[in-house]
């Protein structure tokens, strides 16, 4: 967990160009729960966050949120910022290129017998870390400024 992420509910109020006092009347919550969240030593609710995110416009505070409420998430969801929609997209086609037909046929050599042996760790690892970076690349534009009409992420049942 970045030390940035502490202060990402101050940050969406920030965004939102709302006062502790205003911000606290927005969310239906006290000015001083509003402190508590901002000084870190108090975590909100998922319904709050939501809201959060709803006002600011800025969706990726959710992610952020996980994060820091979850050890297991932070253990396995890439950290990731906020980028401009054009530059999270390019990052992600770079990714999935460098990725494409020889990582894709390596990995399906790799995995055709069910296991990884040890003379395929080194390759099968290396594909991990492209994969990894893949999906980090998929969450940047997923989150990405501009990405949204209302600035929120909706998930879907689809997906």
């Amino acid at each position: 967990m970045q030390d940035d992420y502490r202060n990402i509910y101050q940050s969406a109020r920030r965004t939102a160009g709302l006062t502790q006092e205003r911000w606290a009347e927005v969310l239906g919550i006290s000015v001083e729960a509003v402190r508590l969240y901002e000084t870190g030593q108090n975590m909100p609710g998922d319904g709050v966050v939501l809201r959060m995110a709803e006002v600011a416009g800025q969706h990726i505070i959710c992610y952020w949120h996980l994060l820091n409420k979850s050890r297991v998430a932070a253990g396995i969801l890439p950290e990731i910022t906020e980028k401009a929609l054009p530059e999270a997209v390019l990052d992600l086609l770079v990714k999935l290129r460098n990725f494409s037909e020889d990582g894709m046929q390596e990995l399906l050599r790799i995995a055709a017998d069910g296991e990884v042996s040890p003379e395929e760790r080194e390759a099968y690892d290396f594909a991990l870390r492209q994969l990894r970076a893949v999906v980090a690349a998929g969450l940047h534009v997923e989150y990405a400024k501009g990405g949204g009409k209302d600035g929120v992420h909706h998930q879907t049942a689809g997906g």
